[in-house]
């Protein structure tokens, strides 16, 4: 009965933890205000910073019309565990704020702005030892940011492992009928290159309008698995074999270059328990009392409290 009454009493204190408010914070860049949430359970000595995917996904997870909350809940899980957390806005998303354009906006503009938050979150806290966590384009950010901060380990959670028009080639596969897949090829192989395209045919615009082009020819050069192989941090990679957007070849590329690199069967790119193709998925993306994948948050925890970051 001991037992039973003290495992209770952890579990209350675990969801008391979780339920905590966070401390709204705010990060002042020369051209911009950045907004984030700070989690801070008492005697936390490890600290993880999320770093959303691509497009207005925002600290929680989540973007207009889809809310999965599968960023929130993982800061709730890690906070349960006794790690500090700090979730935030990038430029462009939630509460987040710039005077940059969107001509204006670069990879590289990212991952400064997370090396800022690694150092606004040392001033806080100097023996802190902070873990970069990226989810999708996020754990691209994490890795590059990584290189020239003082951090603890990167996470790389459903990143990408091989170049961007690799990937963008294999999604638009079949999708990319006659004269429109001549110049997606056209277009793409000039931005690899380094070439700005002025003339895009309307149904290519989403993708590769003038004004996203200066961020695309950065982010088509950068290798994924080469920033791995450059980390003198250590680095766990997990991958999920539900995912719909990052494929097994990405996370065997990233974990040749791994400290510990874990394929959690079922587990989709928004880290719910989901099986199945498209379909099947979409509920997911749009339906935040999912939990996690209950393989997801032991296997974190695990590695930030254990001896690969000594």
């Amino acid at each position: 009965m001991y037992r039973i009454l003290s495992a209770l009493l952890l579990l209350n204190c675990a969801a008391a933890l979780a339920d905590r408010p966070a401390e709204a914070v705010v990060l002042d860049r020369p051209d911009a205000e950045l907004y984030g949430s700070l989690y801070w359970p008492e005697g936390a000595g490890q600290a993880v910073i999320l770093h959303a995917g691509s497009g207005p996904t925002d600290r929680h997870g989540n973007q207009p019309g889809m809310q999965n909350d599968s960023l929130r809940l993982l800061a709730r899980g890690l906070v349960a565990e006794g790690i500090a957390v700090l979730a935030i806005d990038k430029r462009f998303a939630g509460e987040s704020r710039t005077s940059l354009s969107e001509a204006e906006i670069r990879p590289s503009v990212y991952v400064e702005d997370l090396r800022a938050w690694v150092d606004w979150l040392h001033a806080r806290n100097a023996q802190l030892r902070i873990h970069l966590l990226g989810h999708s384009e996020g754990a691209l950010f994490a890795k590059a940011a990584a290189m020239r901060s003082e951090v603890a380990s990167v996470i790389s959670l459903a990143g990408a492992g091989r170049p961007a028009g690799v990937i963008l080639r294999e999604q638009t596969e079949g999708r990319r009928p006659g004269e429109i897949g001549v110049e997606f090829e056209r277009v793409l192989s000039s931005l690899e290159s380094g070439q700005r395209v002025d003339e895009v045919s309307p149904l290519l615009q989403a993708l590769f309008r003038p004004s996203i082009q200066p961020y695309l020819i950065e982010w088509l050069a950068i290798d994924p698995a080469a920033l791995a192989a450059g980390l003198d941090v250590p680095l766990l990679v997990i991958g999920g074999s539900s995912d719909i957007q990052v494929g097994r070849a990405d996370f065997d590329a990233l974990a040749a270059h791994a400290d510990r690199a874990e394929w959690i069967d079922g587990m989709n790119h928004v880290l719910k328990a989901v099986e199945g193709a498209l379909p099947a998925q979409l509920p997911s993306y749009t339906d935040p009392s999912l939990p996690l994948h209950e393989a997801l948050l032991p296997l974190i925890a695990d590695w930030i409290e254990g001896p690969v970051v000594e």
